[in-house]
């Protein structure tokens, strides 16, 4: 059991470390139905994997742009992408670009700012994941 220990923190050691794109994976889980992300600190975006059909994770994305108080500017739906774009109080833009993957999973990138911002995009997915389950 010991040796399981030491090669998952190995595995995450080399993910984390060994390669310049994800800054970041982590597994999560639970009622909301997010598989994991990664934040790509080279191209300032968070992508996830969201287990919900595309059109309710499509509505939670508006919900939760509008919960976190960002101003929604567009959003443009076709039938297997979308892309909201949102400005916070301090004129920052947000962009949440979403594609269906298949029936039960929407992939969502997340970017806020010019240059990306982990935290605020992963508030934004937290926030998702909330309407999700409301």
């Amino acid at each position: 059991m010991r040796s399981i220990g030491i090669v998952c923190i190995l595995l995450v050691s080399a993910l984390t470390i060994g390669s310049c794109h994800p800054l970041a994976l982590v597994a999560v889980g639970g009622a909301a139905g997010v598989g994991g992300y990664q934040y790509y600190q080279d191209k300032g975006v968070l992508e996830a994997l969201i287990y919900h059909p595309y059109s309710a994770v499509w509505e939670a994305t508006l919900r939760a742009l509008e919960d976190l108080e960002y101003a929604i500017e567009s959003a443009q739906k076709e039938p297997t992408a979308g892309k909201v774009m949102a400005k916070g109080e301090d004129a920052t833009p947000v962009v949440v670009t979403l594609e269906y993957e298949s029936d039960s999973v929407t992939k969502a990138v997340i970017r806020v700012g010019h240059v990306g911002d982990r935290d605020a995009s992963l508030a934004i997915k937290e926030q998702i994941q909330k309407a999700l389950t409301q």
